[in-house]
């Protein structure tokens, strides 16, 4: 229940982020070209656990292209509860006027593990929040289409580089 409700409230407020996206030709105030590496919660679809660690990471390989590498895993840290997440995303324009609050839409490959485990393709959304120079909050959700189709969300703060 508690990771349904995660997953739907990151999905809320990725959804609420595009949604509110300026539809006419903006000047861009904030690069999307920064590169994090970060930790937070993750939640659904880890086995027996619903909450769990997640490591996530942006790289910009392109202008307003990157890959969102990441893992999430339950604190058991067994192989049950592991998903490994590489997807590429485009970087959309900032939709706040300090251009701080940057969302992105994506796809890629998704590997759950465990006794079955499964690659699959999958697709992300979420928000990056700059709160400044060295740090960002980020927030997204992934489906993973493998086998038996998981959502899941994380949560967390990462430093740019």
């Amino acid at each position: 229940m508690k990771a349904r409700l995660f997953a739907s409230i990151s999905l809320g407020l990725a959804a609420a982020a595009i949604a509110v996206m300026p539809t006419a030709a903006n000047a861009q105030t904030a690069a999307t070209d920064y590169n994090y590496i970060g930790a937070g919660v993750g939640a659904g679809g880890l086995g027996g656990s619903n909450i769990g660690l997640s490591v996530n990471s942006k790289l910009s390989v392109a202008d307003q292209v990157s890959v969102r590498p990441g893992v999430i895993t339950n604190f058991d840290f067994d192989s049950e509860g592991t998903i490994i997440s590489v997807p590429v995303t485009y970087d959309l324009a900032p939709i706040t006027d300090d251009g701080r609050l940057l969302p992105y839409v994506g796809g890629g490959v998704s590997v759950v593990t465990g006794g079955n485990t499964s690659v699959g393709p999958m697709a992300t959304a979420g928000v990056d929040y700059r709160l400044n120079d060295n740090f960002v909050l980020n927030s997204g959700v992934n489906v993973s289409f493998t086998g038996n189709t998981r959502v899941n969300g994380t949560l967390g703060v990462g430093y740019t580089f």
